[in-house]
């Protein structure tokens, strides 16, 4: 038996008869990999039969989970204890910004030498003595047992937001700019408190909507870009590039950051869980600014993803019912696509938000379009929200394209509720499982909205009755559809169904085929999923 540890630190063996003399691999990277001995023939017979042994426990482990879960669905502590230990693929939509809990920008904010206003603003200095613009340092210090910081907290996100007169739409959005400026020279910060919540819930993977250069190109492109140009010479490449430069200087600061505040260069003992979490960034385009400029973001948010792996993806952001982001939501996507013909190789990482829309919110010409148009005409691979699906001409043929597309939709089942009031049986959410298009739960703000994704499995179970077997596979589908390099694990992640090459494998156990493992070394999503179907088995073991 040899044994091979890929990059997730995957451990699989290759059968192999001591009496053959030869062993060819088909590729450099797999033999590189291998250590350990030869197996006998009756040890390879005896291997095969253990293989089979395994597979059938690992089905009984999951009908015994599927059991315990049927069992608690009604008692609210067991349910969360279930779900927070149950192992998560991973967070597909997820601003970073809006990620952070409104007590650590009030933390960093103090620490940093900030201000806030009264009305819960944070601002750089100077500050003020008293009045707007105080110090949050002295906000804190001075905290009496009859007054804390709870107005502002409340302020920073929609805690508390319906015994107030405002939407939870309008307080929603109006937190990130009463926050941004605590961001500043924390985005480190961000991640490693984000990762490490992500790793408590048993999360292997993020996807994080940042939005880095986007301000910078969005400036330089309002006096010097050009629209009526022709493609090359609507704005300066050369200075996006420059941009692009500086973006990756900044995530290696942010990485850095992160490694230090968890450890992630100790010995593994000493390390924090949290660096062992997958992150990767979306660059997001900020859609409420003039044509040129987020003409001109969506050509960084390109050239990001081409220029460095941990970007691997691009999302549109900021409110889709705001006025401009109406008025210009066709222009918006033929940019993509545009742009987009010059990057073929990066065009499999656009997911959009698309269709976080209701009647009322906005007029009903602008409903039930906005997802055909994300995925036919911009290329989206994903989209978020897809609440206003019920509006589209055809509701049916564009869920079966979906479906055959296998585009995925990424479920934030609370920000719908805070944000658009849809919620229970008006949510979209059982009519995609109905029709077979793949849905992921995610948290889209979960600072912003004081949840977390154990929070959205949760509520999803006690709101639509899930099963084991459908909470699984979204799951699974967090790392399938994720934008992870290489090839997916499955066929049909519902069903567990692996590809040929590992198809006779058990999922997740440490001895499978040559031919599985030289899969798993050359494609680093499948090995990342590998590596949640060995967690998931540990998790299903103990029922």
């Amino acid at each position: 038996m040899r044994t091979l540890s890929n990059r997730c630190s995957l451990r699989v063996t290759i059968f192999k008869e001591k009496t053959e003399e030869r062993f060819i691999f088909s590729s450099l990277k797999l033999a590189q990999w291998l250590l350990g001995t030869y197996w006998t023939s009756r040890y390879a017979v005896l291997g095969i039969a253990l293989f089979g042994l395994l597979g059938v426990m690992s089905t009984a482990w999951a009908e015994s989970a599927a059991q315990r879960l049927e069992s608690i669905k009604r008692q609210p502590l067991q349910l969360r204890q279930f779900l927070q230990r149950m192992p998560k693929g991973g967070d597909l939509h997820n601003h970073l910004s809006g990620a952070v809990y409104a007590e650590s920008y009030l933390r960093w904010a103090a620490e940093d030498g900030k201000c806030i206003s009264l009305s819960g603003v944070i601002t750089l200095p100077p500050c003020e003595p008293v009045g707007e613009g105080q110090e949050v340092r002295d906000i804190l210090a001075h905290m009496t047992p009859n007054g804390g910081i709870e107005p502002l907290v409340d302020a920073l996100s929609v805690r508390n937001y319906e015994r107030r007169e405002v939407s939870g739409h309008d307080q929603f959005f109006a937190t990130f700019e009463r926050f941004t400026s605590a961001t500043f020279g924390r985005r480190g910060d961000m991640v490693a408190e984000v990762s490490s919540r992500a790793a408590s819930q048993n999360i292997l993977y993020l996807e994080l909507m940042q939005s880095l250069g986007m301000f910078e190109v969005a400036a330089f492109a309002q006096t010097h870009g050009d629209l009526e140009a022709d493609y090359g010479q609507r704005i300066d490449h050369a200075t996006v590039d420059a941009i692009v430069a500086d973006a990756i200087l900044q995530m290696d600061q942010i990485d850095a950051r992160r490694r230090a505040i968890q450890g992630c260069d100790l010995i593994a003992a000493e390390q924090g869980d949290g660096c062992h979490v997958t992150v990767r960034y979306l660059s997001q385009v900020i859609r409420t600014l003039s044509p040129v400029q987020v003409y001109a973001q969506t050509l960084l948010a390109f050239k990001l993803i081409a220029a460095d792996e941990r970007v691997v993806g691009l999302n549109f952001v900021a409110p889709e019912d705001h006025a401009v982001a109406l008025r210009d939501y066709k222009q918006h996507m033929g940019f993509i696509a545009e742009i987009g013909s010059h990057f073929p190789d990066q065009r499999s990482g656009i997911t959009l938000h698309a269709g976080e829309l209701t009647l009322g919110l906005v007029p009903p010409e602008h409903l039930g379009w906005h997802i055909d148009a994300a995925i036919n005409v911009a290329g989206a691979k994903r989209i978020g929200h897809g609440i206003d699906i019920a509006f589209a001409p055809d509701m049916d043929a564009l869920l079966r394209s979906m479906a055959a597309q296998q585009i995925l939709v990424e479920i934030n089942l609370t920000s719908n509720d805070v944000i658009l009031e849809v919620s229970d049986a008006d949510h979209p959410l059982p009519v995609y499982l109905q029709y077979g298009v793949p849905v992921a739960l995610s948290t889209d703000d979960e600072g912003v909205s004081r949840i977390d994704l154990t929070h959205e499995y949760q509520r999803a179970v006690t709101t639509y009755d899930l099963g084991y077997e459908v909470l699984r596979g979204m799951s699974r589908n967090a790392l399938q559809y994720s934008f992870l390099p290489g090839e997916p694990l499955f066929d049909n992640t519902l069903s567990g169904r692996a590809v040929d090459a590992c198809s006779s494998a058990t999922l997740g156990a440490e001895a499978v085929s040559a031919r599985c493992a030289e899969f798993l070394v050359d494609n680093p999503k499948a090995s990342l999923q590998w590596l949640l179907e060995s967690r998931l088995a540990e998790f299903e073991s103990g029922f």
